[in-house]
Parts: structure tokens; C-alpha cells; sequence
């Protein structure tokens, strides 16, 4: 029998899970040789204890899944949506990206407190994705984090995102390790690399530039160059 720390997801959720897994870092791939350091950069994910394979990209899986709604909850503040529960997805960035089961599980009662009044048999598609959010925070491992992840996935998959978006999201999830990993190789790396990625970082809208400057280890005006001189943060 195989033993149950190595058994394979369970069928319900592979799919969705993998899928995702694959549409993200497939959107976000860098357009010359980066000499392995985007992969460098997914494998640093937190590795979760589930019972499970692929606990990494598990936990990769749940964290773009979420990023995806939190950017459909920015984009519909944006629009004047003021509800909130989406006004709370919108700014659920630390937790999305933590591992701590405490900021992960303050967040998640902060989220349902929005809707927790009102009748389930009159949901809507913003809180339902919402709900989705906050119940995969409440776990940061265990069998129960393979099965909220799979249901987040199977739900934002449904909503076919944009390829910008499933970019957005590797960065937002993988980003911030990308970074750090191209600052380690210093002037050995190829100056297209580092716009590409201080682009799609800056595009998932976690870190001010200050901070993207700063992980990369170029200057502000470095970033605005490779930013073709946008405003930020």
C-alpha cells in the first residue's frame, strides 16, 4: 500500500489543481533562457503538509487561485462595487501569500464576517468567490487544504481567465522569490530577464516598486526605466 505521505491527489482535485498549476506558470514564462530561475523561483514554495504528492504545487495552486479572485475584487472596486466582502478580498493580499495558520485564519473570519448575516439562498457571484477565499484560508495544511483548493481552482478555472491574469498571479505568488533569485546572480543576468520580471511582479499588485527596486537590486530609476516610466508606489 502506498504509504498515505505519498499518496497521489486525490482524483476529485488533480485535475484542477495541476491545471492550474501548469495555465500560470505556462502565462508566465519568461521569453529568453532564464537559465532555471523561474523554475528556482516555484520551487521555493512553502511545502505544506497535506498527506498528498505535489503539496508544493498544491500550495501554489491555492494561492494563484486566490490571487485570480482577489484581482477580479480589485477590478470590481474599481467599477464601484463597495460591497464588504469584495472590498475585504480586494485587500487580502498578506494573508493570500502567508503560510501563518493565525493570519491566515484572522483573515478568513474578517472575510465572512462580511456576509455572515445574510441568507445563503441569496448569494451572489462576488461573495460566493469571496466564501471560496475564505474557506481555503482556514487551512495552511492537512488533508482539508487539497480539497479547498481544489474547489477554489475548479471555480476560478470556470471563469476562464485571461492569460495577463494567470501571469499575474505566478508573479504575485512566485514573484517576490524571482526577484531575490536574479539579485543572487547579479550583473550575470540578462537585463531583459530582470524587466520581465519587474514587470509581471509590479502587474500583481502585492509589492510598491520601492520594494520590487529594492529585491532586485536595481535603483528606483532603474525600475521606472524597465517600467517605461509609470507611476507607483
Amino acid at each position: 500500500m502506498t504509504p498515505r505521505a505519498h499518496a497521489p491527489l486525490p482524483d476529485e482535485w488533480a485535475g484542477p489543481i495541476l491545471e492550474l498549476v501548469d495555465r500560470t506558470r505556462a502565462a508566465a514564462a519568461p521569453a529568453a533562457d532564464d537559465d532555471g530561475a523561474w523554475a528556482t523561483a516555484e520551487a521555493g514554495q512553502e511545502r505544506p503538509r497535506t498527506g498528498h504528492r505535489a503539496a508544493r504545487r498544491t500550495a501554489s495552486a491555492g494561492q494563484c487561485g486566490a490571487h485570480l479572485l482577489r484581482f477580479r475584487a480589485i477590478e470590481a472596486v474599481q467599477h464601484g462595487h463597495d460591497e464588504p466582502w469584495t472590498l475585504a478580498l480586494a485587500t487580502s493580499t498578506e494573508a493570500v501569500g502567508s503560510w501563518d495558520w493565525d493570519t491566515r485564519m484572522q483573515v478568513a473570519l474578517d472575510l465572512r464576517r462580511t456576509f455572515r448575516h445574510l441568507p445563503a439562498d441569496d448569494d451572489t457571484d462576488a461573495r460566493r468567490e469571496t466564501r471560496l477565499v475564505a474557506a481555503w484560508l482556514t487551512h495552511s495544511d492537512g488533508p482539508g487544504l487539497v480539497a479547498a483548493t481544489g474547489a477554489l481552482c475548479r471555480a476560478v478555472l470556470a471563469l476562464e481567465p485571461s492569460r495577463a491574469d494567470l501571469a499575474a498571479a505566478w508573479y504575485a505568488t512566485h514573484g517576490d522569490r524571482l526577484l531575490r533569485e536574479l539579485a543572487a546572480r547579479g550583473t550575470a543576468v540578462d537585463p531583459d530577464l530582470v524587466r520581465e520580471a519587474v514587470r509581471g511582479v509590479d502587474a500583481a499588485r502585492v509589492q510598491t516598486r520601492t520594494h520590487i527596486a529594492d529585491h532586485v537590486g536595481i535603483t528606483r530609476e532603474q525600475l521606472e526605466e524597465h517600467l517605461d516610466g509609470g507611476t507607483g508606489a
